[in-house]
């Protein structure tokens, strides 16, 4: 999975530094009725990419604050990473059953 480069750019006129969101994917507009078996399976991939991104990024922050002694700072990443964690395997198997749906018998 790609890292983004830097979510720091500088600003033309004032020369500050301007923080910018990674782009993400449009899914479209979100009706009122049911949303469509695609529209679904597209939510969920983003989501689980985002979720598998922050988890892995997590470890590295993580390593970083406990060599450096941020007992506190470690133990929030350390939330933050088990919590991306839970995300990642509920997107996974809500996946497989669009995917695979359950027949009936």
């Amino acid at each position: 999975m790609k890292k983004p480069k830097s979510l720091r750019a500088k600003d033309g006129k004032s020369g500050e530094s301007v923080v910018r969101l990674p782009r993400v994917v449009d899914l479209g507009r979100v009706v009122m009725t049911a949303p469509a078996r695609l529209h679904d399976e597209a939510l969920l991939r983003m989501q689980l990419e985002v979720a598998s991104y922050i988890e892995e990024i997590s470890i590295e922050l993580g390593a970083m604050a406990k060599a450096a002694q941020l007992g506190s700072l470690a133990y929030f990443i350390d939330m933050t990473r088990l919590e991306a964690a839970i995300h990642r395997r509920t997107c996974r198997m809500q996946l497989d059953d669009v995917i695979e749906p359950d027949l009936p018998d």
